[in-house]
């Protein structure tokens, strides 16, 4: 039975958004992954890297996965390592960054994968988009809903570049 996932799909190099549509088009490739939602794109400050690195543009996909979470994980890694990622696990720029924020309510630990995203209520460059799909999503483990989590005045900062939700119905 296929788990709903939400993948955050990021870059802050080179063209921007000529990379997430890539890594889109990419995700749409991965057997077993059908796409359900996309939210805008969305431009922040690059958090946690060196003063001066370029800004984010970041957007969250919502699709249905008929296998497991490190067979998904394997899929990214191949995309971003064939879109020229570099430095993985480094907070430096990157062409294309694919995080999987939530695989259905499912909770996962192991040295190479922890869903939820462990850093995902902490980062609303993440939360504002995956909102914009599932207003009314809760996290997994706290058991509340994501929105109690952000922060509107961090929220201001997380600006809308391109608003083009689709979903498939």
């Amino acid at each position: 039975m296929a788990e709903t996932v939400f993948i955050l799909i990021g870059s802050n190099l080179g063209d921007r958004e000529a990379y997430l549509i890539d890594a889109l088009i990419r995700l749409e490739e991965i057997d077993g992954l059908e796409i359900a939602a996309t939210s805008g794109i969305y431009v922040s400050e690059a958090a946690g890297m060196d003063e001066g690195s370029p800004s984010f543009m970041n957007q969250v996909v919502m699709a249905d996965f008929l296998y497991l979470p490190h067979e998904l994980l394997n899929a990214l890694e191949s995309i971003e390592k064939s879109m020229g990622r570099t430095g993985k696990g480094e907070m430096i720029p990157r062409t294309i960054d694919l995080d999987i924020l939530l695989f259905g309510n499912q909770i996962v630990k192991s040295d190479t994968l922890s869903i939820p995203h462990p850093e995902l209520l902490n980062r609303p460059f993440a939360m504002v988009p995956l909102l914009q799909i599932e207003p009314e999503i809760v996290h997994p483990v706290t058991k509340r809903p994501i929105a109690d989590s952000l922060d509107a005045t961090e929220a201001e900062k997380i600006v809308l570049y391109r608003d083009h939700v689709a979903r498939n119905v």
